[in-house]
């Protein structure tokens, strides 16, 4: 059985690193051929996890890891955004346990927190090509939205999406 938690203890923190350090050498892997170049969005995630929760600290930010058993396999984050809405982030879930509902859960868990802080809307975004994290989005009742409304520094290669909270 999978069970959610917000990750508060250093072992926590610690689980939320190894999982974020998978899901970027998986994501180098899948897109960023040139690995001597990391995007922006993994250019600096060791000063990032050496400093949690750091930019993810309650109440304006929030992790939670996916356990089954003892086993930390999904996370997810989220923080305030450049705009003031809640930014999701770091949703990775370990291959062996897709299509459990293991990201629905993530996420419920992560808009239910920042709902529950105040936050009014919460935005994402996404690589184009990663149609499976946006289909969990998606069940979570985000909808497609124009990204350079969002973020400054918006990409063609990326989908932005939004919801409301209220």
């Amino acid at each position: 059985m999978v069970t959610i938690i917000a990750a508060e203890t250093p072992k926590h923190l610690q689980d939320f690193g190894v999982l974020a350090r998978e899901f970027a050498s998986w994501a180098m892997a899948s897109f960023h051929k040139d690995t001597s170049a990391p995007p922006a969005v993994f250019a600096k995630l060791e000063q990032e996890l050496s400093n949690l929760p750091g930019k993810y600290a309650a109440p304006e930010g929030a992790l939670f890891i996916a356990y089954e058993d003892s086993e930390a396999v999904g996370c997810v984050a989220g923080f305030k955004s450049e705009s003031g809405a809640f930014e999701v982030t770091r949703l990775w879930v370990r291959s062996e346990c897709r299509g459990m509902g293991v990201g629905d859960k993530l996420v419920d868990a992560l808009l239910n927190s920042a709902s529950q802080s105040g936050y009014n809307s919460s935005v994402l975004r996404s690589r184009s090509d990663m149609t499976f994290a946006h289909n969990v989005y998606r069940r979570a009742g985000f909808v497609d939205v124009d990204g350079n409304t969002l973020f400054s520094n918006f990409m063609d290669i990326e989908v932005a999406m939004q919801r409301d909270l209220t």
